[in-house]
């Protein structure tokens, strides 16, 4: 009887020993990866560690981003809840830091808003509210250990809440960007958001298009934390440190940009345009030297600004250039040897082609005119002589080796491209009316570009923006790129002549500078709506270079709906305010 007891005493313990090492064997072998995750989980936390993004300099060397300190703020609320006395309401303890932190977090809200001074009393309550709930919410988010209240706060506002020493509330050191110069450049620059995981992120212009190369490489820090979260040990290597965003430096030359800057937001003003535009290349080595866009907008406060203001409209916008485009018909007709420099335009009344009526713009009408002529008095009659002696599949030819259509490949975030439509669907009044900028849509940069490789001798630049990067120990330097050949030499320097013959015979002769030799054209284009053309509302531009006989720049200026109308009478007068600046600024003597 004892031996049989004993028998199934040793079965039993034999079966619980099996049991538990099968589980033993399932907890520590089978199951091993997932319970060490989860226990990672439980005493491990990771935190990211921002990298300061790179800095872009102009091309003299001057600071156009930097960074500048600010702080993440949060709540440890298990800390807030160990001050808590007896009877005290953690609920009431909110409240109390609600009330402390509202008035310093409503000040750096503020301070974000375009126009900090001219916000209504209800946009102010609204701004207040919702700061009031925000911080509630995250607060009272009770099954969470760690609470973000706010990001990028800036050092005043981190030094005013270190002062109330409130318990439970910490800091984590950020950066933001800071523009030395203001909204100087702004359109080029673009600004930094955030992108879907709440990290810092280029938007357009150089921050866009450089994104990966200013961004650096977040950090991440390992660390032990206690039951209520609170940090035990760090755990550091050099893999996972942060690694600063690469410098970059601008072609654009500071001076330039100012001045181009000054005036043309003076003559939007002055002519009440919706929108103005210019850009000033190099057209030997492609080198932006300033874009510039009215109105503008400050990149510390890109939230504030409409989106259609953020956009680097003289990249990205595309518009019929009207009579600018007649620089680009004549040297392509006389390139083809369609007509000569003697070639007289027999055209004595408007044209009429497949039911329509071609006009001049004064509706007066010039017989026998030579190809000087016809370009000092911005004649659509005899642009559309050049165009249909060169024949429409030249024709498209010859812009599209303009680069006309397609994007100048910039580096910049944004560009547009402009539209020429295939060949098969143009008719002969579309050759007419491209001959003169009408049908056929461009950028101001890619019509800047264009018109550079007539400045060029007849070759055509790719247009770059970054001078070089500095990547560590090493600078990475951008090379000057030829496109193509558009025309032949002795071409562009006859275009040269001709454009030059434009500006100081054409109607503004008189507000040309005395002595400066500047060749370049006046545009006039209705803009098209619903199908038609609206006779008060232009687009008015004048693009140009200079000195003639060794070209420094080129350079387009362009006002949208503009009062006058008129190239003539508004662009162009910008564009030789800001070219006496520049012949001043580089030294160039005056013939």
């Amino acid at each position: 009887m004892k031996t049989w007891r004993f028998g199934l005493i040793k079965i039993f313990f034999l079966i619980l020993f099996l049991s538990i090492s099968g589980r033993l064997f399932y907890w520590q072998i089978v199951n091993y990866t997932n319970l060490s995750v989860v226990a990672s989980e439980q005493h491990l936390t990771t935190v990211n560690i921002e990298s300061p993004r790179g800095r872009i300099y102009s091309s003299d060397g001057s600071l156009l981003v930097s960074n500048e300190p600010a702080y993440l703020l949060y709540a440890l609320i298990p800390d807030i809840k160990k001050t808590l006395k007896n009877g005290q309401k953690y609920e009431d303890t909110v409240e109390k830091i609600i009330e402390q932190l509202t008035p310093i977090l409503y000040q750096e809200e503020v301070s974000q808003k375009k126009d900090p001074d001219k916000l209504l009393r209800k946009e102010k309550e609204t701004i207040e509210a919702n700061l009031k709930n925000r911080i509630s919410q995250q607060l009272h988010s009770t099954n969470l250990i760690w609470v973000p209240l706010a990001r990028k706060i800036s050092q005043e506002a981190y030094e005013k809440i270190e002062q109330l020493k409130i318990n439970g509330l910490g800091f984590e050191e950020q950066s933001t960007r800071f523009y030395p110069e203001g909204e100087l450049a702004s359109s080029v620059l673009g600004f930094v958001g955030k992108d879907s995981d709440g990290n810092d992120e280029g938007y357009l212009g150089v921050e866009g298009f450089y994104q990966d190369q200013l961004q650096g490489r977040t950090g991440k820090l390992t660390q032990e934390v206690d039951a209520q979260g609170r940090p035990i040990i760090a755990v550091d290597n050099a893999e996972s440190r942060p690694k600063e965003g690469f410098d970059i430096q601008l072609t654009i030359d500071r001076t330039v940009q100012y001045t181009v800057e000054k005036y043309l937001f003076d003559g939007a003003k002055k002519y009440g345009a919706k929108e103005a535009s210019a850009v000033v290349l190099d057209p030997s080595s492609g080198e932006v030297l300033a874009i510039a866009n009215y109105p503008n907008f400050d990149p510390s406060k890109w939230s504030s600004f409409d989106a259609s203001i953020l956009k680097n409209r003289a990249i990205s916008d595309a518009y019929e250039p009207g009579s600018t485009f007649k620089a680009l018909t004549a040297a392509s007709s006389l390139d083809a040897g369609a007509v000569k420099i003697d070639s007289i335009c027999p055209c004595s009344s408007a044209l009429k082609i497949a039911g329509y009526e071609v006009q001049t713009w004064n509706n007066k009408y010039n017989p026998n005119s030579t190809m000087a002529q016809i370009l000092q008095r911005s004649d659509n009659i005899g642009a559309a002589f050049w165009g249909q002696q060169l024949g429409k599949k030249k024709f498209i030819s010859y812009i599209k080796n303009f680069g006309i259509g397609t994007a100048t490949g910039i580096d910049l975030q944004g560009e547009g491209t402009g539209l020429i439509k295939k060949l098969q669907d143009w008719g002969e009044i579309d050759l007419v009316t491209a001959s003169f900028g009408q049908g056929v849509s461009t950028t101001a940069l890619q019509l800047a570009v264009s018109v550079g490789a007539i400045a060029n001798d007849g070759i055509l630049m790719k247009p770059h923006i970054v001078k070089k990067i500095q990547t560590g120990n090493k600078e990475v330097k951008s090379e000057t790129k030829e496109v193509k050949r558009v025309i032949k030499s002795e071409v562009a320097t006859t275009m040269k002549e001709l454009l030059l013959s434009a500006v100081e015979n054409g109607e503004a002769r008189r507000i040309v500078p005395k002595g400066m030799r500047v060749g370049g054209k006046t545009g006039t284009a209705q803009i098209p709506l619903n199908g038609r053309y609206d006779p008060g509302k232009t687009i008015a531009s004048f693009v140009g270079f200079g000195p003639i006989e060794n070209p420094k720049f080129v350079m387009i200026v362009k006002y949208v709906e503009p009062t006058p109308i008129y190239g003539a009478e508004t662009a162009e007068p910008t564009f030789f305010k800001i070219a006496k600046e520049l012949y001043t600024y580089w030294g160039i003597a005056l013939q």
